[in-house]
């Protein structure tokens, strides 16, 4: 395994995702990327329209990004930072997996009851059905490791 995606929101159970994440890269040897979707990221690209914005712009702009780069200098992990807008997060997350040729996909569950995914739909839900990249959902409260 050498490339494992995160998707993190800041929430609980993505913040657990972030450590079990972690962890599987630390033993593994492989490397992360941390996609966040937020409206942040209009302001950041507008601002390095040609080239994109630096990974150290991006973490300087985005929170939960910044946490889960310093999480990843503590376990001594690789890490890249991706930062994207978009209301089509599942499609969108599997997509960069996909497009990085990523071997894991790890997201949280922001602890929706059952009955609550089934009608509203959840991003890892969605993502357990469309993506080509294996999936590993963190349910928030699960035991850490």
């Amino acid at each position: 395994m050498k490339h494992i995606v995160i998707g993190v929101d800041g929430s609980p159970a993505s913040q657990q995702a972030v450590q079990l994440g972690l962890s599987l890269a630390a033993s593994l040897g492989a490397g992360v990327a941390f996609v966040h979707f937020s409206r942040l990221a209009e302001g950041v690209y507008r601002e390095d329209p040609d080239d994109g914005p630096s990974q150290q712009r991006i973490e300087e702009a985005d929170p939960v990004l910044r946490e889960a780069a310093e999480a990843a200098r503590a376990h001594g992990v690789p890490a890249r930072l991706i930062l994207q807008e978009s209301d089509m997060i599942a499609p969108e997350l599997a997509g960069v997996a996909e497009g990085l040729d990523a071997d894991l996909l790890v997201v949280g569950n922001r602890g929706r009851s059952e009955i609550a995914d089934v009608v509203l739909g959840s991003v890892s839900h969605e993502l357990l059905r469309m993506s080509t990249v294996p999936v590993v959902v963190v349910k928030a409260g699960a035991a850490k490791s």
